[in-house]
């Protein structure tokens, strides 16, 4: 273990620093020096979000984030350009389950107004936060994909997490509800989802013909 705090500057004019050797750990402020010290307590807590839900710690128990060296960079860690062992993807997968486990406990029980109502005007209600969430994993999950030499893997994973979604749904689950001031219903989000497409497939159909191609749909 490198005992490394990377920090780097956002584009939104925050600093970011995270624990090289216990990915998850990170924390943003305002000036670099803020970030540093967030995230040396955020060692601490995170260790003791993972071993509430059963997952090992007892590799990071013996390390003091006080001694963790400081290193400036861009984006990319060096860590990561190491070669992935079967036990760190088990080590991922755990923490994945136990940081959503632990997101899940903090919003269960919330009412409907608690998760669409913003504390003020300029910041995100849970709602938002829940959402954006969702769409910055999928996001992320799209980076892996060597398309398409994997024959868009991520792409139809996604499709079939919402159609799955829909399968499982009730007739009582086909709601009509206020959702940060707009009217949202079943119906409604699946003409959005197919029109949404459309439109991108009719997108990727330009794109393609400015490429130099003429490629229809098989």
């Amino acid at each position: 273990m490198s005992g490394t705090i990377y920090v780097r500057a956002a584009n939104d004019g925050t600093f970011v620093a995270e624990v090289a050797d216990l990915p998850g750990c990170v924390a943003r402020a305002g000036t670099r020096d803020e970030a540093i010290t967030k995230v040396r307590g955020a060692f601490r807590d995170y260790l003791f979000l993972l071993r509430q839900r059963d997952v090992s710690t007892e590799h990071y128990d013996t390390l003091d984030p006080e001694t963790f060296a400081v290193k400036d960079v861009k984006d990319f860690f060096p860590e990561d350009a190491e070669r992935l062992e079967e036990h760190e993807m088990r080590d991922f997968l755990h923490q994945m389950e136990a940081s959503r486990s632990a997101l899940l406990a903090l919003v269960r029980g919330l009412s409907a107004d608690e998760i669409e109502r913003k504390p003020t005007e300029s910041t995100w209600s849970v709602r938002q936060a829940l959402e954006h969430i969702m769409s910055v994993e999928v996001q992320y999950l799209g980076r892996l994909e060597r398309w398409p030499d994997k024959e868009f893997a991520t792409l139809q994973a996604v499709h079939r997490m919402a159609f799955q979604r829909f399968t499982v749904m009730e007739p009582d689950d086909w709601t009509d509800q206020q959702i940060m001031g707009q009217r949202w219903t079943t119906r409604r989000v699946m003409r959005r989802i197919l029109a949404h497409e459309y439109e991108h497939l009719n997108h990727i159909k330009e794109i393609i013909a400015g490429l130099g191609g003429d490629r229809q749909p098989s």
